[in-house]
């Protein structure tokens, strides 16, 4: 009983959300996106009590994605993610956010624990950096490109499907990774925490979306939801970035560019600091 309940709120809260089609624009949000430099930060609200959780995806022995830089040398995923990672930290702390990050070196931290420091630290937002990798089986598997923004939800299409269980592959590099159910109180408290912040969540996907789209090469793949383990745990608004296809020659050149990783943590940095500004203004400087 309990546990059907949890069900209907969770599909009944995913539901209120608007479902993005392939080729729809994103919704936009109607907040000026903030600019770099002392002048542009006059009159923002400070953000120095504001927490940023900034998660580098993969790590130690999980190399999540590996893809064509040449033919001798491919990337690796853990390292872009964790090179924009930092240069998102850099960008944030230059706009006086707290930045609390859930690995600074090649090391692995298990699904479960990203969200779980990212709760101690009292996050206002989690924002885990990944990048996505064709399906073999496309026609053009090279060809595909760009970037997307996912939200936690029920994966609807079955490229977000496709996403998801790339991402949540990760869990079989833990050693004491968790192979029975939770009990179903505690799956009603975390889909309930969940729940209260899908539509912020959203939001703030769309704002990484519009940022990454002034300074990326590829096109923009929309704003899409899906299941990933390391937002489950994360009790505020959260979402998963895949910067690019690191399986196309091109981008994955783009991405191991040092000065275009420091662009894409700025992005999404811009992104993250619209967000807080606008929560600043509608709750008062301040508020939790």
């Amino acid at each position: 009983m309990l546990l059907a309940l949890a069900c209907a709120l969770h599909f009944a809260a995913v539901d209120l959300l608007p479902i993005l089609q392939p080729g729809q624009p994103p919704v936009v949000l109607q907040a000026p996106p903030p600019r770099t430099g002392a002048a542009s930060r006059a009159g923002q609200p400070s953000l120095k009590h504001r927490v940023v959780v900034v998660d580098a995806g993969h790590g130690g022995p999980d190399n999540g994605m590996s893809g064509p830089l040449g033919v001798a040398k491919k990337v690796r995923e853990k390292d872009i993610t964790l090179a924009v990672a930092k240069a998102l930290q850099k960008a944030l702390e230059e706009r006086g956010v707290t930045v609390v990050m859930t690995r600074t070196k090649d090391t692995l931290i298990a699904l479960k624990d990203r969200g779980k420091i990212a709760n101690t630290a009292k996050g206002d937002l989690f924002i885990s950096v990944h990048v996505n990798a064709a399906n073999p089986r496309w026609k053009q598997p090279a060809g595909a490109r760009g970037y997307e923004t996912y939200f936690l939800a029920e994966a609807k299409t079955e490229d977000e499907k496709r996403v998801e269980a790339m991402e949540n592959e990760s869990i079989r590099f833990e050693t004491s990774a968790e192979t029975s159910g939770d009990d179903p109180l505690g799956f009603i408290i975390r889909d309930m925490a969940q729940n209260e912040h899908l539509r912020e969540s959203s939001v703030l996907a769309s704002l990484v979306q519009q940022q990454l789209k002034g300074i990326h090469p590829g096109p923009s793949r929309g704003i899409k939801q899906a299941g990933f383990s390391v937002l489950v745990r994360a009790f505020m608004p959260a979402v998963l970035v895949e910067v690019g296809f690191g399986s196309n020659a091109a981008e994955s050149a783009y991405m191991t560019n040092a000065a275009r990783q420091k662009e894409l943590g700025g992005a999404i940095a811009n992104a993250a600091v619209a967000y807080l500004a606008q929560y600043e203004k509608k709750v008062g400087p301040g508020s939790p």
